[in-house]
Order: structure tokens, then sequence, then C-alpha cells
């Protein structure tokens, strides 16, 4: 009778914790992760389900539904993995920390990293740097990787401080060398001698994606949709181009919805002028006509400077990064140096001299800035373009210096 009962009892106990189990994830695949909303609530929980409209969050013994409509961000406690050399653009805007890259026929093979393989169409590849960048190289690059061009580009380090470039063909791309066709003919150029690639874009625009995601490796991944089943340790996204990837729940930092783009074109404009800062109440009529005739103007998604110029833009709310790039316009014939800037509420963040036709490019964390100011001017006699450190621009309102294009500049989230 006693071994009845016993026996009964463990079968009810067995019967409970199959039924109790049913109902709760496995320890495992929960991820507790913060959770903002649009009208700046924040809840916390553990992340259970994404589909395609709502975000489901444990809070509790309560799993709670949020609509993905009124969610501004997701922020997990992760720790960021060290940096790789290798990254890459797709053209819907996606930047990968990669390991590795195969190119063959028409399709690109990548492996993020500590991640699986990802392959797609040679025609979502934007760029590949194949090392990490520099202070004395990265505004060649990231002024280069902004124009608008309509064959390839392999882009080669001369030294620590310089970069040389070669325009063609790229046929393909192996673990040790790129294919290359310049004028008819084929090299095979070794990877270790590169900087990178660059491909054909032709003045594409990048539409703002609705959500991005950034992962334990510094990846960003502009998604058009993601989800997460019950149960499951991976994240299911979708890029631009209906290009489908996994990513584990444990390597995600941040998400980030409602768009994350800003064309700097596009932002309010708090000042705006031409020479010195200030008009003086003495000034000519003619004077203050020929600031208001000369001061930076927005065309066409872009800032036209004559120099000496500056313009500043307020920041809106939830803006993190600055990329913009600039280059002599068009229609200058005869160059003098340039000394460009960019401040932060009026501390200068980056300098650098324009020369020639060439682009300069960078990209620049806002932190807790209010006000952007873009400045060029003539470049004082007697300073150095590759050392001088000026911070403060002379009053040159009497020195024409041509017109600069401020180009392809926006604010990401």
């Amino acid at each position: 009778m006693n071994k009845i009962i016993v026996l009964y009892v463990a079968t009810w106990f067995m019967a409970l914790f199959t039924v109790a189990s049913t109902n709760e994830l496995p320890a495992q695949t929960t991820s507790e992760v913060s959770v903002t909303t649009s009208d700046g609530k924040t809840l916390t929980g553990d992340l259970v389900a994404i589909d395609e409209s709502d975000l489901h969050l444990k809070e509790g013994v309560k799993v709670a539904t949020l609509p993905l409509a009124d969610l501004s961000r997701l922020q997990f406690d992760r720790s960021s993995y060290p940096s790789q050399p290798m990254r890459l653009q797709l053209s819907g805007g996606s930047l990968l920390s990669v390991t590795a890259v195969t190119w063959t026929d028409q399709s690109v093979t990548v492996t993020p990293t500590r991640q699986s393989p990802l392959t797609f169409p040679v025609e979502q590849l934007r760029w590949i740097r194949f090392r990490m960048g520099n202070p004395a190289t990265d505004p060649t690059w990231l002024g280069w990787i902004e124009e608008s061009r309509r064959g390839d580009r392999l882009v080669v380090r001369r030294n620590e401080k310089a970069l040389d470039s070669i325009d063609g063909t790229v046929l393909g791309i192996s673990r040790k060398s790129v294919r290359f066709s310049m004028r008819g003919n084929e090299i095979e150029a070794p990877l270790e001698k590169l900087e990178g690639v660059m491909l054909s874009n032709q003045g594409e625009s990048v539409s703002p994606a609705a959500i991005q995601l950034t992962d334990a490796s510094g990846s960003v991944w502009a998604c058009e949709s993601l989800s997460l089943t019950r149960g499951e340790s991976d994240l299911r996204v979708t890029l631009a181009g209906s290009i489908e990837h996994q990513i584990p729940v444990s390597q995600i930092r941040e998400i980030r919805f409602a768009g994350g783009i800003l064309p700097l074109a596009e932002a309010e404009i708090a000042t705006s002028g031409y020479g010195t800062e200030t008009t003086t109440s003495n000034a000519s009529a003619v004077a203050i006509e020929m600031k208001k005739w000369f001061s930076p103007a927005t065309e066409g998604g872009s800032i036209q400077m004559h120099v000496p110029g500056e313009i500043t833009f307020r920041i809106p709310d939830g803006y993190q990064k600055l990329v913009v790039a600039a280059r002599r316009d068009t229609d200058v014939n005869q160059f003098m140096a340039v000394r460009l800037q960019v401040l932060l509420d009026d501390r200068v963040q980056w300098s650098g001299v324009l020369q020639d036709r060439e682009s300069l490019g960078l990209e620049l964390p806002l932190g807790d800035a209010g006000r952007l100011s873009l400045k060029a001017a003539p470049l004082p006699k007697g300073d150095d373009p590759k050392t001088s450190t000026t911070e403060t621009l002379p009053d040159l309102s009497g020195t024409l210096g041509g017109t600069v294009e401020w180009f392809s500049g926006r604010l990401l989230k």
C-alpha cells in the first residue's frame, strides 16, 4: 500500500513539473533586456519573443505584449568583443565586422565575427576595408567612400600616413588576394598589401533602415524586420535586398527602432555666416548684404560654403554620430590650402587641411553636444598642412578661398 502511495505522489509531482515547464522558458534562452518606449518609459525583463508587430517581455511571472511601433530602444547587458581589423559595408547601410571574405562569380560570402557565414549578391556590397584605420589615413578613406564612382577602386596603403588608389574592376576576392582588372590587364593583389576595395556606387543613397541592431563585435545591422521565436536562442533578421541572417541573442548589445538617419542638410540651422563670426553695428549695407549672399547654403542635400565660412546646426535628441565629407566645389580651378574644422558646442573636435581636389571624410561621436559647427578658412601663412594643429581660425574676412562642398553629411542614432 505504501509503495502505491509513493508511486502515486511521484507521478503527481512529475505531471505537475511537466505542466509548469510548458509555461516557462528554459533558463538558457532567457535574456534580460531594458526596453525604452517612444514616450520615454523604461521596462526591464526577460526577452521572450518578437513577432511581426509585437515584442513579448517577461516581467516577473507575467508576459507583457509591447507593440514594436511604440518602442524606441532595447539594451542588453553585454560586454564588447575585441575589435577585428576587417570591416565592410552593404548598400543597405549595414556595417559589419568580419573575419573572412570571399567573392566568387556574382556572390559574396562573409563571416561576421563569432557568427555563421552570410552570402549575398555582389551588388549588395559597397566596400571592404582589410586593415584597421588610423588618424592619418581615415580622412582620405572616409572621403573616398562618400564619393560617387562609376568604377571600382583598389586602395593601397603606401605607408602609415598615406593611401594610393587604382581605378578598375574587381573580379573576385579570395582569402589571400583580390583579382582586379585595370585597363584590360588582370592582376592578383595580395591582401597584405591592400587597405581595401571600394565598389561602384554611382551616387547611390542609403535609405534609413527601420531597425538598427548593434552586436558585441561592433557590427551594425540595418534591418527591415526581425523576429525571435519563443524558446530559440537566435534572432532572425532581414536586411535590405531580402538578405537573411541569424544573430545569437547572447551577442546583441542594442536594438534601435524607427529609422536613425537624419541628413545633415535637413537639420535645423542655428547660425550661418561668411567671413568673421559677427557683423559690427557700423558695417556698411554692402558688407551686410555680401555676408548674406556668401553665407553657407544647403543645396541638393549638400552644404555649399564660401571660404571663409561657418554654419552651425542644432543636434536633435537621440543622435549619436556625425558622418560627413568635404571637397572642393567642381567650379574651383585655382587652389589654396583650406583649413576645415568641426566643432561640438564651440569646441574643436576635428581638423583637417583640404588641398587640390582630394576629399576628406570623418566619423565623429556627438556625445551630449547640442550644437554642431562646420568651418572653413584659408590656411594661415606659415602653417604646415601636415603638422599644423591651429584650433582658432584667424580673421580672414578679406580673403577669398573659393568654395567647399560638405557632402554626404548625416546624423546617426
